[in-house]
């Protein structure tokens, strides 16, 4: 039976899929239009994760703030379409996850990302019917703390589980004083308990911390 007060917020780079190739893919085509230098998939691992502003800081230093700023702005909405059209590489686990944790509690997305990005995810793998909120940097402009913060008070939440995979998300779910799972098997590992070595083991835990 469904506790919708209890919330799992789910990060989604490196926790729920890597949408990096696609990502650096749709930057290029952008950049390539202005005569910039590529980007890598290193290059795009290396910011996932981060604020979008933050990124085009550590991507496009030499520009100037206006057309720094600008330039993620077109690569954001582009990456978005791109996206709907051709997807990511999802997670083994993650349909028959967000299944289970839908039966179980309210379940979120809350991601430092653009507008759209998202319900793009959602829409290529058509997985709304197991997602009850979900919440970007780009909505607000708001930092991933607040946002928890602010999904828990809008739909009530008594209690909630943040998981993610980068040291950023713990210290946001710290900022936001809610209990942080590690998705070890993400892009950026660390020294945290509780972890989740895969997917497969992501809903036991949560159990445990919420139960």
């Amino acid at each position: 039976m469904k506790d919708k007060k209890k919330g799992v917020l789910l990060d989604l780079d490196g926790t729920l899929w890597d949408s990096s190739k696609a990502v650096v893919k749709a930057w290029n085509e952008i950049l390539e239009k202005y005569g910039l230098e590529p980007l890598s998939d290193e290059d795009m691992k290396r910011v996932m994760g981060l604020s979008m502003n933050r990124i085009a800081d550590i991507l496009f230093p030499n520009l100037e703030p206006e057309k720094r700023y600008a330039l993620m702005r077109e690569c954001e909405l582009h990456e978005n379409e791109y996206i709907r059209r051709h997807g990511g590489v999802l997670f083994e686990g993650v349909p028959a996850l967000l299944a289970r944790l839908s039966k179980h509690y309210f379940t979120a997305i809350i991601s430092n990302c653009q507008k759209g990005y998202i319900e793009a995810f959602i829409q290529y793998y058509g997985l709304g019917k197991y997602i009850d909120a979900t919440r970007a940097y780009g909505d607000l402009q708001k930092e991933k703390d607040e946002n928890i913060q602010d999904v828990m008070k809008e739909n009530d939440l008594g209690s909630a589980v943040y998981v993610g995979d980068i040291y950023n998300d713990y210290v946001c779910a710290q900022k936001a004083d809610v209990p942080f799972i590690l998705a070890a098997y993400g892009f950026g590992p660390f020294d945290h308990e509780p972890r989740a070595e895969s997917v497969e083991e992501v809903f036991a835990i949560v159990q445990e911390v919420l139960e």
